[in-house]
């Protein structure tokens, strides 16, 4: 009997919808909230939407930028891998390893077109400020400039999960 029950997760409504197959037909049972089950709402992760991969996509580009600026070299792939795991974690989001692949790669292609303004003084200023907070900042002129490069990038290569 127990293989004929079934739970949903239905992350939308933050519910558990049980369903009982019998006879070919099913019936929607009561919903409970996920706090019975054990289970937070925080633990949740969606996929990458359009707009997370550019905010990940700026997010890697930024940090290499901050990494060049430090070092005199651009980053190891670990550290985009850590960089990118730090900002699913905080933005509850899940990608695949070849996803932040790809996104890892092209964010030190965009980096390297950008490597001329760490050599500016108000974009070595930009670049401590990321380097001291956990998010970018939209308004941030640095910021805003890789950002149109990292739209156009995922317009053009339309990566997908």
């Amino acid at each position: 009997m127990a293989d004929k029950h079934k739970v949903f997760l239905n992350p939308a409504t933050a519910c558990y919808r049980w369903v009982a197959s019998q006879d070919g037909s099913r019936a929607v049972g009561n919903r409970t909230q996920l706090a019975v089950a054990g289970i937070a709402m925080s633990d949740v992760r969606l996929h990458l939407s359009p707009r997370d991969r550019v905010e990940l996509l700026c997010w890697l580009t930024c940090g290499s930028l901050g990494a060049y600026y430090l070092n005199e070299t651009w980053p190891e792939p670990s550290f985009h891998v850590q960089a990118a795991h730090k900002w699913l974690d905080r933005h509850l989001r899940e990608a695949d390893w070849l996803s932040v692949a790809k996104l890892s790669a092209m964010a030190l292609e965009i980096a390297a077109r950008h490597a001329h303004f760490v050599e500016a003084e108000w974009a070595r200023d930009a670049v401590e400020e990321i380097l001291d907070t956990d998010d970018l900042d939209f308004q941030a002129r640095l910021v805003t400039q890789v950002l149109g490069d990292c739209q156009y990038a995922l317009a053009d290569k339309r990566i997908a999960d």
